[in-house]
């Protein structure tokens, strides 16, 4: 069979299917001179090259091959390429390829050029052929593979880019088999890297109607929001349901902004997911698709989680004004300590002056007394700001227990029944007591919030040679013997549906403005840091009552700590330890 017959040539270099002709003697390199699509007379007869009929090359081609010797001439060509060139083979051999397309159609005259002058073993390009009469410009690709003293070229019609699809009605280029098999090998490629792109895009990608409902959403936006991709193809009101109420009115007027200025915007704001009501925050870029008349056609955009960053951004700036309040506390505390002690030592100087009997020594006796509680309960808040985080050292949980009810005392209401219930037996625990009391008094401030004024409070501690069925905790429950915390309340109770999502971070009930939703958060971290659990018990109506779960030391912590301390390296104190999980015991080694 004749190889111009057919429709595959290999291109690979060094192999063709076919016989190469022999190779033609040296003449002027194909690669060299500063352009190779200057006129050359192919035959050597002093007459150009014969194109054939007007508007030949407009056709659609398919399987168009071509091989040049050295210099650019045709060696050989199939008869698809000829024939769509308008003349036969045997009048196209031995001209010159550039010149020919060139000759063609001019604009080609750039781009050809730079093909030639190329070095590339493999190289393509494509190129469009001007219409003065349609959009639908027809386009097309060239390949070429070049060898020493050979180059092998594919010549063959494609579709045109979106933009001209756009421009021009879509029969116009799918009249032939083979472009309608292009356009279909096309979608198939499209669609399988857009499925490729949403399944390992670590965030949300969306095209959204003008009544922002979805034409098309990634999967991953289910997990975020608790919403089907099928509801949100269908239901616009759903956006504006899952944003955070907090944040709703911003976003409205971003979005006008957007849509008045057809500009990106790139903003930072909170979804709560529709069934579990768990908060993240969600970093969005949007697009504003607008048309010339200034209607808003739809967005396109995309959603990245960011809510582990925003806690670690929290968490830093918590963590200075903390640094903060804690150098002006301890200056305060320590001037009003002075002053106590001042008045303190007068009243103690004028007891000594005046007998029992005088009228002066009961008022002088109340104010020493008060004095002296005064003072007392500076030392305690200045106890409070003694040490920092990150120092684990060994304490007995009742001691810790009794010194925080001392300060509870001063912060709940005075009709509120307030009790501590100390475990019988000494109970050792290794760890950060700054970060325990942090944990605790977030809790009793939970407690006291969920009450009314004249509810019941109580701390109690507890040892645990067995530990119990726990339904709801976080962390790794320790081997027995454990050392229990808990803070009950006689409040409100805990909604059942609630309860798998309150140590989320974000996650509150409470109203806007009031709670970040860290607090509970940040116990589940604490206790996990520690190798520990917390566990929730809660009744609606009736009250609830946290435990922190913890492992009684065997005063060998301090010396594993010191072995186990990482030497260099950043370490990763910003996400929980993987859990057990809601439901599930799982057992420390």
């Amino acid at each position: 069979m004749d190889w111009r017959t057919s429709d595959k040539l290999n291109l690979v270099a060094g192999q063709v299917s076919r016989p190469v002709p022999p190779e033609e003697p040296a003449g002027e390199p194909f690669l060299t001179g500063a352009s190779c699509l200057a006129p050359v007379d192919p035959k050597g007869t002093g007459d150009k090259l014969e194109l054939g009929p007007a508007g030949a090359i407009a056709g659609w081609l398919e399987g168009g091959r071509a091989i040049l010797d050295a210099t650019g001439r045709i060696t050989e060509i199939n008869d698809s390429l000829s024939g769509w060139l308008g003349q036969p083979a045997s009048a196209i051999v031995g001209g010159s390829f550039w010149n020919l397309l060139a000759e063609n159609c001019r604009e080609w005259k750039e781009a050809l050029d730079a093909l030639c002058q190329g070095t590339d073993t493999f190289a393509e390009i494509k190129l469009r052929l001007p219409s003065a009469t349609s959009p639908s410009a027809p386009w097309f690709s060239l390949e070429l593979v070049r060898q020493v003293s050979v180059s092998f070229v594919r010549f063959n019609s494609i579709l045109p880019p979106l933009s001209d699809f756009q421009e021009a009605t879509w029969d116009e280029y799918l009249r032939t088999e083979s472009a309608q098999r292009e356009m279909f090998v096309r979608l198939l490629r499209a669609e399988s890297q857009l499925k490729s792109l949403t399944e390992r895009w670590p965030g949300v990608i969306f095209s959204q109607r003008a009544d922002f409902s979805f034409r098309f959403v990634s999967p991953k936006i289910e997990a975020l929001t608790g919403v089907s991709v099928r509801d949100w193809q269908v239901k616009p009101h759903l956006f504006w349901h899952v944003v955070h109420e907090g944040d709703a009115e911003e976003l409205r007027q971003q979005l006008k902004q957007a849509k008045g200025s057809s500009q990106p915007i790139t903003c930072t704001y909170r979804v709560r997911h529709a069934q579990s009501g768990r908060v993240a925050y969600v970093m969005e870029h949007r697009q504003p698709n607008v048309s010339r008349g200034g209607l808003l056609l739809g967005y396109e955009g995309v959603w990245l989680d960011v809510t582990r960053q925003t806690i670690a951004e929290k968490r830093l700036s918590s963590a200075a004004w903390k640094e903060t309040l804690s150098v002006l506390t301890m200056g305060l505390a320590h001037d009003f300590g002075n002053v106590m002690a001042g008045i303190h030592a007068l009243s103690e100087s004028f007891l000594e002056q005046v007998g029992p009997e005088h009228g002066f020594n009961e008022g002088l006796t109340m104010i020493k007394k008060n004095a002296q509680q005064a003072s007392q309960l500076v030392h305690r808040i200045i106890n409070l700001h003694q040490g920092k985080t990150g120092e684990s050292d060994y304490h007995n949980l009742n001691e810790i227990a009794t010194d925080l009810a001392d300060l509870v005392r001063k912060i709940i209401p005075r009709a509120m029944q307030f009790s501590v219930e100390l475990s019988t037996e000494a109970l050792p625990v290794y760890l950060d007591v700054v970060e325990l009391r942090q944990v605790v008094i977030n809790l009793v401030l939970n407690a006291i919030d969920a009450m009314a004024p004249t509810g019941r409070l109580v701390i109690r501690t507890a040892a645990y040679p067995k530990l119990p069925s726990l339904a709801h905790f976080h962390g790794t429950l320790p081997r027995p013997p454990a050392a229990c915390l808990s803070v009950q309340d006689a409040g409100s109770g805990i909604k059942t549906r609630h309860l798998a999502s309150i140590f989320d971070p974000f996650f509150t009930t409470k109203p806007m403005n009031k709670g970040s939703g860290l607090g509970l958060y940040n116990a589940r971290f604490f206790v996990e840091k520690h190798r520990g659990a917390i566990s929730v018990d809660s009744t609606e109506g009736v009250g609830t009552t946290f435990h922190l779960w913890l492992p009684q030391a065997d005063f060998s912590e301090a010396e594993l700590a010191l072995e186990t301390r990482p030497t260099s390296g950043p370490v990763d104190s910003l996400r929980p330890a993987a859990t057990a999980g809601p439901g599930k015991t799982g057992q420390h080694p």
